[in-house]
């Protein structure tokens, strides 16, 4: 049988570390692939100077939200699926006590017909 951790020190796993700046690295590295792309779009438009620097602007403006709603996204997928979890629970849990409540009723009337 495995013995269980207590100490924190036991759950410790530097690959954890790794993993994680892996992930960082990634998402960083995403980040800049997208910035160039925009670039290179920014680039070849066809406009004038102003032009491609609104262009370049708008594009930054609409990642920094798109980021941001994203985020939003996800926290509202967790707190729905927390709640999700906690309906089943309960729905689960009144289940049994009615199933319990029947069985104590049938007694009952069991009871009180054989007196």
């Amino acid at each position: 049988m495995k013995k269980r951790a207590t100490n924190p020190a036991e759950l410790y796993d530097p690959r954890d570390d790794m993993l994680q700046e892996l992930a960082d690295t990634i998402q960083s590295l995403l980040k800049e692939n997208t910035l160039l792309r925009d670039k290179i779009s920014v680039g070849q438009f066809d406009a004038t100077e102003v032009e491609r620097i609104d262009l370049a602007q708008r594009l930054e403006e609409l990642r920094k939200a798109n980021e941001l709603l994203e985020i939003n996204n996800r926290s509202l997928t967790h707190s729905r699926n927390w709640f999700q979890n906690q309906a089943a629970q309960i729905i689960g849990s009144r289940n049994y006590w009615e199933k319990q409540a029947k069985k104590l009723q049938r007694l009952t009337n069991q009871g009180g017909q054989n007196v």
